[in-house]
């Protein structure tokens, strides 16, 4: 096969897997393997698009007979509402999945006795807050998630930890480490291309698509939630930052980032000052309210900086004045 490396991205009809396509496909050097349950906007950008489900053993171990993995970007995952709802297939989606894709690495690691890299999106669903704290949390603290989606997304965290550092095919320790596993706990992102769909902390990304649709807006939680936020085009940098960063300046495996936390009130407050007319209402959904308030306010990010040197280029801001308006201007004309 050739020399080229070959980058397998699941979950790839979702935003995230849309712009990684995008920035991969400019670099000759990479042959990009998409998988997802449905078909993706942009299959010629891709060496060849799957549809199937990560669930899918026979799949899966057709494609890691068929190709020498280099990095997965493992983005398939039921969000936190639908998980909700639907605990068990959520378990079996978010950790089986994971655990499958990551018994393949293992497997092809023992084969080729060479590295994969593998990128895991994990979330600030990971902590679990009784009351709403006034300092950012750190990465080791507060870590009892209170929803299954949350539950799931640390306990992969510590699969992929665990798998880094013990080659269970292996006894012989210079293979412990070809297993290499970076995840960012992501904030509520907000995308002006897509409606979110099935995200707790979808509700200002909501507000904001309504407000350019010249549309009020129903709020699900109430005026005084707050959570960290970013937006995609910073999601994106930060991923491929982390993941092109060496093995050796990076002192743990899992990142929190973000960008700014406003309560709904400041960002309805900042949504006025370009769409004068929007007005919102409050209709709030206890459970959704219960997950948005055990989640923290703000997060530490002071070691993605230290480590591999991120910081966002959006504050609210800019976001409004540089992303979210000039864009949104173009899609609702």
């Amino acid at each position: 096969m050739s020399i080229k490396k070959v980058i397998l991205i699941t979950g790839s009809s979702g935003e995230i897997g849309k712009n990684l396509i995008d920035y991969f496909s400019q670099m000759d050097s990479n042959y990009i393997l998409s998988l997802d349950l449905n078909p993706i906007d942009n299959p010629k950008k891709v060496h060849k698009h799957i549809i199937g489900s990560i669930l899918d053993k026979k799949l899966m171990d057709d494609v890691f007979k068929e190709y020498t993995i280099d990095t997965v970007y493992h983005l398939a995952a039921m969000l936190s509402t639908k998980a909700e709802q639907n605990p068990l297939t959520a378990n079996e989606v978010n950790v089986n999945g994971t655990l499958n894709l990551i018994d393949l690495c293992m497997k092809q690691i023992h084969r080729k006795k060479s590295e994969i890299k593998f990128f895991f999106p994990s979330s600030i669903a990971v902590y679990g807050l009784n009351k709403k704290e006034n300092h950012p949390i750190k990465e080791t603290e507060k870590l009892n998630p209170k929803t299954i989606y949350g539950i799931n997304k640390l306990y992969c965290e510590k699969l992929g930890n665990y798998f880094s550092q013990n080659n269970y095919l292996s006894k012989d320790d210079s293979h412990n480490h070809f297993f290499d596993f970076r995840a960012i706990r992501f904030p509520g992102l907000i995308s002006v291309n897509t409606m979110p769909t099935g995200g707790t902390s979808d509700y200002l990304p909501e507000m904001l698509h309504s407000a350019a649709q010249k549309n009020n807006y129903e709020c699900f939680v109430d005026a005084n939630s707050q959570l960290p936020f970013m937006v995609m085009p910073d999601a994106i940098e930060a991923i491929i930052k982390l993941m092109n960063c060496k093995k050796k300046n990076l002192t743990q495996s899992t990142y929190n980032i973000s960008s700014f936390n406003p309560t709904v009130d400041e960002f309805y407050f900042e949504i006025k000052k370009y769409y004068n007319k929007f007005k919102i209402s409050y209709n709030v959904n206890k459970d959704r309210q219960k997950m948005v308030s055990s989640w923290p306010s703000d997060v530490d990010r002071s070691k993605s900086f230290s480590d591999w040197l991120w910081s966002p280029k959006y504050n609210l801001e800019k976001s409004f004045s540089d992303y979210f308006v000039p864009h949104l201007e173009k899609i609702y004309k």
